[in-house]
């Protein structure tokens, strides 16, 4: 064979070989709210692709509320995806997470918000990359408002808790709305109901130590359970109902709900009824709380490049506006263009939902930054359920929610 046809169809190979090696398909593991939801994922994944052919997905969407035993399932296999999209990095996992403070520099996790951004230290690494952060709040239904002649007050008012309960029994009887309030179960909606009486968990300053004070969290405790009698679905948060507060809200059928900021594309494309954000009720203080999502890369991908670059792309300021509009969130990374939700409706409620984070006390930020915390969610959703189902007292509850805050902070010394 001719030696400079050997030469080149070598040269084919080893273009070819060094091709396929740099192709990445990065294994990405997500949850979303609903198909619009992962639609929109699938675009913005295309659109990477469409920037670096060199890198491809495979999406895995998973339920939000298995990702735990997901993490779990990963931990003890030892085999974990490249990229995963999550709100917390349970201990499980930690010791997988690449820092990126190596791989991407010190001085990159600055750009973003604060108290979501503190939530991705860990022992001097920097394990997660802030994606989306999200509010805590109470979203009304206008019409019902206005069908029963109840003035919802201005933004910068606000009722209380002991004002808030009967003006919305009020507006659903007289409006005929089946509910006053539905509230999402989760344990990080309903501590936001401590905040706003000024109980937390955690000190705001390093060393973490826990400040409970039970007293006062059992009389939070005993307020909340009692609006779950008065004015929610019976069996909503006892666990004893199926029914989803979201559909609940979205069918009309009730005249508060309390969720969060990532609600919002779905009430501005789908809610027939008129509705805004806010204002939400408060006990001694205005609180929310600091919410949203991450991005975490494992230390085992052999992709762990790759996966590093589609997470800068991701968390940049242009992709950010993007991602954030394309959602309804709110940005982390501070450079970020100010957002055209491209909806007057939403473009507003996402304002007044960031407006709410901004009220909030310090210790809205960082209970939830605190690694500690990510041991506790799971014992203050179980404690609370039992308390509101009649299973244990509210003092009972309490105690156990500060057992496993004791035993986190403990646990990290």
């Amino acid at each position: 064979m001719n030696i400079f046809k050997l030469m080149s169809s070598a040269a084919l190979v080893t273009s070819i070989t060094m091709s396929a090696a740099s192709a990445a398909e990065l294994k990405l593991l997500w949850y979303v709210e609903d198909d619009a939801q992962e639609a929109i994922i699938r675009s913005v994944l295309d659109k990477y692709t469409a920037e670096h052919p060199e890198t491809t997905f495979d999406l895995q969407i998973t339920p939000y509320s298995g990702m735990i035993q997901k993490f779990q399932q990963f931990a003890a296999s030892g085999i974990m995806p490249d990229v995963s999209l999550t709100s917390s990095m349970e201990p499980v996992i930690r010791p997988f997470l690449a820092d990126l403070n190596q791989e991407i520099g010190p001085d990159w996790i600055n750009d973003f918000v604060k108290g979501w951004a503190d939530g991705a230290r860990f022992e001097g690494k920097v394990i997660a990359a802030p994606l989306n952060v999200s509010s805590t709040g109470i979203f009304y239904n206008v019409d019902a408002f206005k069908k029963a002649g109840v003035e919802i007050p201005a933004q910068d008012r606000s009722w209380t808790w002991e004002e808030f309960i009967p003006k919305v029994k009020e507006v659903a009887e007289k409006s005929g709305t089946r509910y006053p309030l539905v509230w999402d179960v989760s344990a990080s909606r309903w501590i936001v109901h401590q905040f706003q009486y000024g109980n937390h968990m955690f000190s705001e300053q390093a060393p973490v130590k826990v400040v409970m004070d039970e007293a006062k969290w059992q009389k939070s405790l005993d307020d909340f359970i009692a609006i779950t009698k008065d004015a929610m679905p019976p069996g909503l948060w006892s666990g004893a109902s199926s029914d989803n507060p979201k559909e609940i809200f979205l069918g009309g059928q009730a005249v508060a709900y309390m969720s969060g900021s990532w609600q919002i594309p779905a009430l501005a494309a789908n809610a027939n009824f008129d509705w805004q954000a806010g204002p939400t009720p408060y006990g001694t203080v205005r609180s929310s709380i600091y919410g949203g999502d991450y991005l975490v890369a494992f230390n085992t991908s052999p992709n762990l490049k790759e996966s590093v670059e589609f997470i800068k792309w991701m968390t940049s300021p242009k992709t950010q506006a993007e991602y954030a509009k394309l959602l309804g969130v709110i940005p982390t990374n501070l450079k970020a263009d100010a957002v055209d939700y491209g909806n007057a409706k939403a473009s507003q409620a996402v304002k007044i939902m960031q407006g709410e984070l901004d009220a909030s006390p310090a210790f809205a930020a960082t209970d939830q930054a605190w690694p500690e915390m990510q041991a506790v969610w799971g014992p203050i959703k179980s404690a609370v359920t039992q308390a509101v189902a009649g299973q244990i007292t509210s003092a009972q509850a309490v105690a156990e929610i500060k057992k496993a805050a004791d035993a986190a902070v403990e646990a990290a010394q």
